[in-house]
């Protein structure tokens, strides 16, 4: 797990040293056990390392024998030891016992079809310098971050956006679309930042560069199936979800560091706990996370499974002021809006873990590959509600008492029969009419959701939907949220239900696999009562809950009123003040439930005040 930076000039002009040095500083805390710059004709590569395999090899970035292949990686492979043996019987020589040689190699061997051979999590570049080509890459699914900017000049790509906006290369402008994606997703989905003219590179995809060339392709997708030809037996696909699994977390505890696992109490954190423990030697080291006087911590759960596992626990309990004190810091790592209250505690959690591991497993994903969240659940009333009048179902949203947030959003959400339409409001802070009220100039949007959701495959309804939020939610959310606030405490997330292969096998088989009447993740929920305790299973999902309904109209009141109305902040300059202050003062007067409105209006003024104020 490192940080990468790099700058490739068409012409073949030589790069300044010194621009990779400081794009290299703002990324720091990716990697905080070495550095190293290679500059040939007009390429830069840069690199910061945190050492996980081959701890005193494989410094990067790393070249071929001859030096004309060179790699700036962040991730790890999993199957290098296979794919290793395979090349030196093909007459390659290593130097180096770490996975970051095997890119070079494989590379050499099979060029970009390289991608189809790895098993694991990066984004990477290499430089040819026979061709004078540059070829980056980002994993399937996107756990691993690779932003980048070009213009008629030069390429620059790194792993956090403030590494390219040190670079001087580009003037730094907001993105309406990014800024209406987020007032949507809480989240700005790939290609798009914040930063106009900044991108991410999709999950999926490769980059290749030569002269003043950029192509972009797709490599892997996730396989969609017509329901028709799904037909596996119960014991078959229990069996087989629960054998992918074990090895998913297998490849995973492979490390030349100590491994732990976040263990939030969770069927999914649980579940991992108990494969890694079967596993391990020794007793697994897990982590959780609450706060004092919250209703709904988890910690009492995550201690059930921790004895049940015989794990060496840890459990952070953490003060309410910690929210506060963290947020501006944390929006920096970010380079974006905290998405979620959770980020918080996520961090500080993976401080704490930093002092006893460098790797950490933790169960995001499995929520969009097995259905999760109720409002999998829930869409199939989809097919009631699109007899009735949409504003019906808005006004009658509109009407609910403040404690009927989550009703709220269903109904919102449900007045709406395209289905892409439908699936981006699931989670919307603010709904298509509301964004139109809040901002000065109007929308300026393209609901990414239509993309995914129109994919001619015969697959159900459900199948579709899961497939968008691994295309969108996911990646752009969670899995950005887990690798900066992991990062940011130099230590590596892992996510053992992102194997690629246990990813494909979940998408071809039978919905009733996941939904079942009201339950959600069923053949997780089998698999798990081999492993854990029935009261982990069968309890209703919590998540991390954050009373910010009562801090909003208490302790965060003001600072929310004053961030949010700065003179030449973002809310200033770019939105209808009088709408904003209305959900403010609702929320504060108890007429609606405005919690995470207010969240996300505070995050877009707290990022804008820092990357274009410089006030925070």
């Amino acid at each position: 797990m490192c940080g990468i930076a790099g700058i490739i000039n068409y012409s073949g002009a030589p790069v300044e040293k010194s621009l990779i040095s400081e794009m290299l500083n703002t990324i720091l805390h990716r990697g905080p056990d070495g550095q190293g710059i290679t500059a040939m004709g007009g390429m830069a590569f840069g690199h910061v390392r945190l050492s996980i395999i081959d701890l005193e090899g494989s410094p990067q970035p790393l070249t071929n024998e001859d030096g004309t292949i060179w790699v700036t990686f962040n991730g790890e492979i999993y199957n290098y030891k296979e794919l290793r043996e395979k090349l030196i019987q093909k007459g390659h020589q290593f130097k180096t016992n770490g996975d970051t040689e095997t890119l070079v190699h494989l590379y050499e061997e099979y060029g970009e079809g390289m991608l189809q051979y790895l098993q694991g999590m990066f984004a990477f570049a290499i430089w040819d310098d026979n061709k004078k080509t540059t070829f980056i890459a980002r994993d399937r699914l996107g756990i691993k971050p690779l932003y980048y900017f070009y213009d008629d000049e030069r390429f620059v790509f790194a792993s956090e956006c403030k590494a390219i906006l040190t670079s001087g290369k580009l003037k730094q402008q907001l993105n309406m679309v990014g800024l209406n994606d987020y007032l949507t997703f809480r989240s700005t989905p790939a290609p798009h930042t914040l930063f106009e003219g900044v991108f991410k590179l999709p999950p999926g995809y490769y980059i290749t560069i030569k002269n003043n060339k950029v192509e972009e392709h797709q490599y892997w997708d996730i396989p969609l199936q017509s329901t028709s030809s799904i037909n596996f037996s119960v014991d078959e696909v229990t069996s087989n979800i629960e054998d992918l699994l074990k090895l998913s977390i297998k490849r995973r505890m492979i490390s030349d560091v100590p491994v732990g696992c976040f263990l939030s109490g969770g069927i999914d954190s649980s579940l991992i706990v108990a494969m890694m423990s079967e596993q391990s030697k020794f007793p697994v080291k897990t982590y959780s996370v609450g706060f004092n006087n919250f209703e709904s911590s988890e910690t009492g759960f995550a201690k059930i499974v921790a004895e049940h596992c015989k794990t060496d626990h840890h459990e952070l309990i953490l003060e309410e002021d910690c929210f506060a004190d963290h947020l501006e810091s944390l929006t920096w790592i970010r380079d974006a809006p905290l998405s979620e209250p959770a980020d918080v505690p996520l961090y500080l959690l993976s401080k704490m873990a930093s002092n006893d591991v460098k790797v950490i497993l933790s169960g995001e994903g499995s929520d969009e590959l097995f259905g999760g969240y109720p409002k999998y659940a829930f869409d199939k009333y989809s097919q009631i509600t699109k007899y009735l009048p949409p504003n019906l179902l808005r006004k009658t949203a509109d009407l609910l008492p403040a404690n009927f947030r989550r009703h709220s959003v269903a109904l919102q959400a449900l007045s709406h029969n395209d289905d892409s339409m439908r699936w981006a409001n699931w989670f919307a802070p603010f709904s298509i009419l509301e964004k139109q009220m809040l901002l000065k100039d109007g929308l300026a949007w393209n609901n990414p959701y239509q993309k995914y959701s129109r994919i001619e495959s015969g697959a159900s309804s459900l199948s579709r939907m899961l497939y968008s939020d691994c295309k969108i939610w996911l990646p752009d959310n969670l899995l950005d949220r887990g690798d900066r606030m992991t990062m940011a405490a130099s230590i590596e997330g892992r996510v053992p239900f992102l194997d690629y292969e246990l990813v494909e096998y979940a998408f071809s088989i039978s919905d009733k696999f996941k939904i079942s009447g009201r339950e959600r993740k069923k053949i997780i929920k089998d698999i798990a009562r081999k492993y854990l305790p029935s009261n982990i299973i069968d309890r209703p999902k919590i998540g991390f809950a954050v009373p910010l309904d009562s801090w909003f109209k208490g302790k965060l009141k003001d600072m929310s009123y004053d961030i949010i109305f700065q003179k030449n902040g973002i809310i200033d300059l770019y939105f209808n003040k009088n709408v904003v202050r209305t959900i403010l003062d609702d929320h504060i007067n108890n007429r609606k439930n405005n919690a995470i409105k207010i969240w996300t209006l505070l995050g877009i003024s707290i990022w804008y005040n820092r990357f274009f104020n410089h006030k925070v």
